[in-house]
């Protein structure tokens, strides 16, 4: 009680409440004194003191909250200082870098840093790093740094920029303490591109100094290659395989191949083009040419570098595209084992899971998927129907609130991605919103109209809704299905007593078998 008093005394709202009274009393005063002689009714004395009476807790709420200095009114600082002791003091986004490159066509490049930045900040023990989705939500945006900040739950915030000539690189990176919006360490760097990986490195032992994190021997992840060309394919590869859709899939792939071309030992690039393949396989409708090449790559991958959490990522997917269960749980085990925060290797394996039927599971590794990168678009969305199957109402309708709100910061950012489209149009269903939902279809059909997923998804909105004909329409427009999803996939009940629906399960089953 002591501190409490101490505390209002020190906000001056002992002050604020003694001049409230008193200048109430001299209103008091004057309205009993005037108002008569001005001719007003008798009850306008009564309504200012009642007016009078309403304004004081309000006036002790505001001399609590904010204090007036020579710069004006403004929130009180040990209300800052609260909201600041709440947030993880070795905590830090890193916003996507700007391309200030002449022909402003090094996009691929800028983003990819910024990635890899994320990816090295993120093994540095004793540190948060917001995830990519978070963190590149704020890609284009003038948000001041306190706003990021305080979105992504950090204290501190790197921003940078990229300019990139031909064979020369200037990158700026500096690093920016959100409560005093103070710059902590700020380098620009006038390199040659071969240094792009000592950069990276350097940018991260700066911050690593300034916010005294200890770095261990193997703090520092390599980058598995040392060819800038073959870094440079495989980040155009990773940029094209974030845009999602089958086109970018398959300009991924390209990139990818590339990039093994023309190193060979390029560990990541292999487990990139596996992963690109596998997509082709769930996705997209691809046959077995392509489930050999992910799978190839994939070992390749694996062989180079045993000890990179991506090439089991990249295995689970391929084993989910083959059926192959034990592979997967086993690639699972292994890359959460060398990498407990591994955003994929959760989401992958929880869609592995859902084929199988174990709905409890799923839900136990899409839940981690969702901690891990809260702002996803795919995890809430595919969860929805799970929690409706598990009789959870209340987690399925905070799941689609979740999903209609990443998927559509998400077609903000990437208007081409049919599956954030279509993901997202599912999820405003489920909130009652159709008009919105089918809006939402409708951009999906249009980003990718012939796209496996788009239709699968598409037939899932068209069942829930009652549309059984489009629905079905839908589903034979399609190529390749997986029945073990299919049968498990509650948004097709709808659909389960028609002949038609009945007679496809059957072609899939007979082109499995």
């Amino acid at each position: 009680m002591k501190g409490f008093l101490t505390e209002l005394k020190d906000r001056k709202v002992f002050r604020v409440a003694i001049v409230y009274l008193v200048a109430s009393w001299l209103v008091m005063q004057i309205a009993d004194v005037m108002f008569p002689a001005l001719g007003l009714p008798e009850w306008s004395v009564t309504l200012v003191a009642a007016l009078l009476i309403v304004g004081f807790p309000v006036a002790l709420v505001l001399s609590w909250a904010y204090e007036a200095g020579p710069g004006g009114i403004h929130r009180d600082r040990r209300d800052e200082d609260k909201d600041t002791a709440s947030v993880d003091s070795k905590s830090v986004g890193v916003l996507p870098f700007a391309d200030m490159s002449p022909g402003k066509d090094q996009e691929y490049f800028s983003d990819g840093l910024t990635e890899e930045l994320l990816n090295v900040l993120a093994q540095l023990p004793g540190l948060r790093v917001c995830s990519r989705t978070s963190c590149f939500s704020f890609k284009d945006t003038n948000t001041d740094i306190r706003t990021v900040a305080e979105t992504l739950g950090t204290a501190y915030v790197v921003e940078g920029s990229v300019r990139k000539a031909d064979d020369n690189l200037r990158i700026t990176a500096q690093l920016i303490e959100a409560a005093s919006d103070t710059h902590l360490w700020s380098q620009t760097y006038d390199r040659e591109l071969d240094d792009v990986f000592a950069i990276q490195d350097d940018i991260a032992r700066q911050i690593a100094r300034v916010l005294q994190v200890k770095l261990l021997p193997d703090s520092l992840p390599s980058p598995t290659t040392d060819d800038v060309e073959a870094y440079e394919y495989f980040l155009r590869g990773r940029n094209f395989f974030n845009r999602l859709g089958y086109q970018n899939i398959l300009n991924a792939i390209g990139m990818f191949e590339k990039a093994t071309i023309t190193d060979p030992e390029f560990a990541r690039a292999w487990a990139g083009l596996a992963l690109g393949h596998a997509y082709c396989v769930l996705l997209y409708g691809a046959g077995a040419a392509d489930l050999q090449a992910a799978d190839e790559a994939s070992s390749r991958a694996i062989a180079l570098n045993p000890k990179l959490a991506d090439v089991y990522v990249a295995r689970i997917v391929v084993c989910s595209a083959g059926s192959r269960g034990k592979e997967a749980e086993a690639a699972f085990k292994k890359a959460v084992e060398l990498d407990p925060d591994n955003f994929e290797a959760y989401y992958h394996f929880g869609r592995y899971m859902f084929k199988e039927g174990k709905l409890e599971r799923v839900i136990e590794l899409w839940e981690r998927a969702r901690e891990i990168d809260p702002d996803d678009f795919q995890t809430p969305n595919v969860s929805i129907g799970v929690y409706e199957e598990l009789g959870d109402a209340h987690k399925a309708l905070q799941a689609a609130k979740d999903g209609a709100r990443t998927a559509t910061r998400y077609v903000e950012q990437y208007p081409e991605n049919a599956r954030a489209w279509i993901l997202g149009a599912n999820a405003f269903y489920h909130l009652g919103e159709s008009d919105k939902a089918m809006q939402f279809a409708e951009a999906a059909v249009r980003a990718d109209p012939d796209s496996e997923d788009t239709l699968y998804n598409g037939a899932c909105l068209y069942a829930r809704a009652g549309e059984i004909e489009k629905a079905l329409d839908c589903l034979e427009r399609g190529k390749v299905y997986e029945s073990d999803w299919m049968d498990n996939d509650s948004d097709l009940d709808p659909l389960r007593g028609e002949p038609r629906f009945q007679a496809l399960m059957e072609r899939i089953r007979g082109n499995e078998s």
